[in-house]
């Protein structure tokens, strides 16, 4: 590999982005991340945007995106701007959508809990002597 570009072996690549390598493989399988390049003795080789690609997957797994939705945020994204923009507008909303679901179940169940504890506590008595 002789065109400038620095490449690096799998483990490298696993410590720069924080993951493993397993992980890189099934990204690798899912086709979330490009084939690498093949040293002359067979190893995998990876360009700095490898880690980069990892690094953004990482991310928006944090903001709640499945494999899946990552995949087409990145299809789309190989397509151009515009319609990558509308896609990932519509999953984030969706996502919202989602959360705000959770956060009320959330606070029907803060609420039963809250009704159970008062109910304990007006229950309790006190010290006995």
């Amino acid at each position: 590999m002789k065109d400038g570009t620095n490449y690096f072996k799998i483990g490298a690549v696993a410590r720069k982005a924080k993951t493993s390598i397993h992980t890189i493989r099934y990204y690798e399988k899912l086709g979330l991340l490009a084939g690498p390049a093949r040293s002359q003795g067979g190893f995998r080789l990876y360009g700095e945007e490898t880690v980069q690609r990892l690094l953004f997957i990482q991310k928006a797994k944090e903001f709640g995106l499945t494999l899946e939705e990552i995949e087409k945020i990145t299809c789309c994204g190989e397509k151009g701007l515009g319609p990558c923009c509308d896609m990932t507008v519509k999953l984030f909303n969706g996502k919202i959508r989602e959360l705000e679901g959770r956060v009320r179940e959330l606070n029907r169940t803060k609420k039963k809990i809250r009704g159970l504890v008062s109910g304990w506590a007006g229950k309790k008595k006190g010290p006995t002597t």
